[in-house]
């Protein structure tokens, strides 16, 4: 419930009285008023109508009487959506200071808005604040007005849920980014129509293209993979697209300034919580290192090998065992 004036009493009641009509000087039989001209019938209708919405509404409703002169606030009504919100029951406050049943209402700031609204009449937004004592604590946002009778009304909201949500959602976010962009190896996300949607900082290291020039690419990954390795990357790329998985495979890929470098991709699908096709995940690790290793290793276990068959021969020549 956002709007103050979905509550009130029923002002500028009408009153009726029975005349006797005049024609032709004769005194005429006089007219019955209808029901909604009995002012004590509208009255009644009024509250009929005001406690409907005030049992059934959904915000929390506490209605204030002041005592002497704004220095404090009592209860006089209390609905059933604010004992659920504030896990009380209306017997137990109605008569006592609000300060008392919530004693942390005023460095809460609500009970300075009371006494504003009381003197003024002026209605005013307490904004979303976190409301909290030793029995409850919750994030509250809250309308005040008074009504003609005087009495101060607080229609409020709780928003924890709301609050724990956004909370989660932010450190969901923060937690994805910290994980994400400080990975040292390179983050790819692709969608489901083949465009990068999201990658991580590490891909201009790898790379030597911006986050902004990757993104763009509408032939992504073709531009990146080295000529001879095309072919079999755009299969295993089309893969992707289509849900399957890969690990740890190996191709060359050329930078930005024109070196080749040697990389291992590994993808797997994304899908939301109803199964539905986010794109896939790529990692790629910039590998170089680790084959120019390899190949040197291999280099040298053939020279190795080229030395020790050169040995055998000249060993053989002079007719020396081995």
């Amino acid at each position: 419930m956002k709007s103050t004036h979905r509550l009130g009493y029923a002002r500028g009641l009408r009153s009726c009285k029975q005349r006797p009509n005049m024609k032709d000087d004769k005194v005429t039989k006089a007219k019955p008023c209808s029901s909604q001209d009995h002012p004590e019938d509208q009255l009644e209708e009024y509250k009929a109508r005001f406690r409907v919405l005030f049992d059934n509404v959904s915000s929390g409703v506490a209605i204030y009487e002041a005592r002497n002169d704004g220095e404090d606030f009592v209860f006089v009504d209390f609905n059933p959506a604010a004992e659920e919100i504030d896990h009380i029951k209306k017997e137990k406050l109605i008569g006592k200071s609000v300060a008392e049943v919530f004693p942390g209402v005023k460095e809460f700031g609500l009970f300075e808005v009371f006494r504003r609204v009381y003197k003024t009449g002026t209605p005013e937004h307490h904004p979303v604040s976190i409301y909290q004592d030793e029995r409850i604590a919750g994030w509250r946002e809250n309308y005040i007005f008074r009504l003609p009778s005087g009495h101060v009304v607080a229609v409020y909201d709780n928003l924890t849920a709301q609050k724990r949500s956004e909370l989660l959602t932010r450190m969901t976010d923060q937690c994805f980014r910290a994980i994400a962009d400080f990975t040292y190896g390179w983050e790819v996300w692709v969608g489901p129509a083949g465009r990068v949607l999201w990658t991580n900082p590490a891909a201009e290291r790898v790379t030597g293209y911006s986050i902004k020039e990757i993104t763009a690419m509408s032939d992504y990954p073709i531009p990146l993979v080295y000529t001879e390795d095309r072919d079999r990357m755009g299969r295993a790329f089309r893969s992707a697209l289509k849900g399957g998985t890969g690990n740890d495979v190996q191709f060359r890929l050329e930078r930005k300034d024109g070196r080749i470098i040697w990389a291992a991709m590994s993808w797997q699908p994304i899908y939301d919580r109803k199964g539905n096709s986010l794109g896939h995940r790529e990692s790629i690790r910039d590998i170089t290192d680790r084959i120019e290793a390899e190949q040197a290793l291999e280099k040298a276990e053939h020279e190795k090998e080229k030395e020790i068959q050169a040995l055998k021969a000249i060993l053989d020549k002079h007719g020396i065992k081995q």
